[in-house]
C-alpha cells in the first residue's frame, strides 16, 4: 500500500510538471502570435508609412503618390509599391525604418540644410540657366574624343528618370556625333563624376559637359520645354 501511494504521488508530480511545461509553451506561443499580429504588424505599417512620408516630402517633385500593395513577407527590407500617375514603383525600406532604396538614404537625417549648405545653395541658385541647370563656372568642359560629354544618371525604379530618359536621348540624338553621351541606368560606371556633382545620390541627375548640371527631372516644364532647355544648354557647351 505504501509503495502504491508513493507511485501515485510520483505520477501526480510528473503530471503537474507536464502541465506546467505545456502551459508555458502555450503562453509563449500565444504571446508570439499576439506580437506578430499586433506589435510587429503595427511596426511594419509604421515603418512603411515613415518611408512613404519621406518619399512624398523629398522625392515626389509634386507628383501625387499613394501607398500601394504591401508585401506580406518580411525581409531585411520591407517591400511595398508606390502608386504614381505613371504606374507602380517597387520600393524597399529596411526593417528598422532608416533606409529606403533607390540608393541607400537615411530618412532619419534632417532634411533641413545646414548654414553652410544654405550659403552654398543660395550661391548656386544665383548661377542657373534655362531648365534650372546650375553653372559650374570654374570647371573646364569635359570631353571624350574632343566631344563634350553628356551624363545621364537614373534608375528603372525611378518614375522621374523614366520620364526624362527618352527626352534626353532624343535631344542628344539630334546633335549627331557632336557630343558623347553616357547613360548610367542602375550602374556605377561613372560614379566618380556622379559623386562630384551629387553627393546625396539623388536621381535623375544630368551633367552637361561638366559645366552645367541638374538634379531632378524637367517635368514641371513639360516635354516640349524640357527639350528646348536641354538643347540650349548643350549648345552653350559646344561653343566653349
Amino acid at each position: 500500500m505504501i509503495e502504491e501511494k508513493i507511485t501515485k504521488s510520483k505520477k501526480k508530480r510528473i503530471m503537474m510538471y507536464v502541465f506546467i511545461v505545456i502551459f508555458a509553451i502555450a503562453v509563449i506561443t500565444l504571446g508570439a502570435i499576439y506580437y506578430q499580429k499586433n506589435i510587429a504588424g503595427k511596426g511594419k505599417q509604421q515603418t512603411i508609412q515613415k518611408a512613404f512620408d519621406y518619399i512624398n516630402k523629398n522625392l515626389s517633385e509634386g507628383s501625387k503618390l499613394e501607398i500601394g500593395e504591401i508585401d506580406k513577407n518580411s525581409y531585411t527590407f520591407y517591400r511595398f509599391l508606390v502608386k504614381t500617375e505613371k504606374g507602380e514603383v517597387p520600393t524597399y525600406v529596411s526593417t528598422d525604418g532608416n533606409i529606403i532604396t533607390f540608393r541607400e538614404t537615411d530618412i532619419t537625417a534632417s532634411t533641413e540644410p545646414t548654414t553652410t549648405d544654405k550659403t552654398e545653395s543660395n550661391t548656386d541658385a544665383a548661377k542657373t540657366v534655362d531648365g534650372n541647370f546650375t553653372v559650374m563656372e570654374k570647371n573646364e568642359v569635359c570631353k571624350e574624343n574632343n566631344k563634350p560629354i553628356i551624363y545621364f544618371f537614373g534608375s528603372t525604379s525611378c518614375p522621374h528618370c523614366t520620364w526624362e530618359k527618352p527626352i534626353i536621348k532624343e535631344v542628344v540624338a539630334s546633335f549627331g556625333d557632336k557630343i558623347s553621351y553616357h547613360e548610367n541606368i542602375d550602374t556605377d560606371k561613372d560614379k566618380e563624376i556622379f559623386s562630384q556633382f551629387n553627393s546625396e545620390g539623388t536621381i535623375p541627375t544630368i551633367i552637361i559637359g561638366c559645366k552645367y548640371y541638374r538634379i531632378g527631372s524637367g517635368e514641371q516644364d513639360g516635354i516640349d520645354k524640357e527639350k528646348e532647355n536641354l538643347k540650349k544648354v548643350i549648345e552653350m557647351v559646344l561653343t566653349k
